[in-house]
């Protein structure tokens, strides 16, 4: 069977979503891209997916609860699955979308690389800062 581009486009992006998360990792200036990892994965692979991807050292990820509380994504064996499910489970929810249904689910989280903003702030109170402001 001979299948289209849109069709393995289709498929490939199916796939996502029911084997991997997906999140949005935002940096200091704000600049933030997706970052995919499978669900059995552990948080060390996703500390380096995404020091692989910014090509930096990663200090720190972390999130920032509805009630904007700072949650730090802790690097060890745990899988994806098992930190993600805890942070929705709970009551109240920690870790949520952050983009509406039907939007596929992305979670937010901050990447603390040990830099400092041009402004003089540093990367991780710079980053609460952008969280207070554009989590809608």
């Amino acid at each position: 069977m001979n299948n289209t581009y849109e069709e393995k486009m289709n498929e490939h992006l199916s796939s996502i979503r029911n084997l991997m998360y997906t999140f949005e990792i935002t940096k200091c200036c704000g600049y933030s891209t997706f970052v995919t990892i499978y669900k059995d994965e552990s948080l060390a692979d996703l500390y380096k997916k995404v020091a692989y991807h910014f090509s930096s050292e990663v200090v720190e990820l972390y999130f920032l609860s509805p009630l904007n509380v700072h949650n730090r994504v802790p690097l060890s064996n745990t899988p994806v699955f098992k930190f993600v499910r805890d942070n929705i489970i709970c009551n109240p929810v920690l870790l949520t979308p952050i983009y509406p249904i039907p939007c596929p689910i992305v979670y937010r989280l901050y990447l603390n690389d040990g830099n400092h903003c041009s402004n003089g702030h540093s990367n991780d109170t710079h980053c609460q800062n952008i969280g207070n402001n554009c989590n809608s």
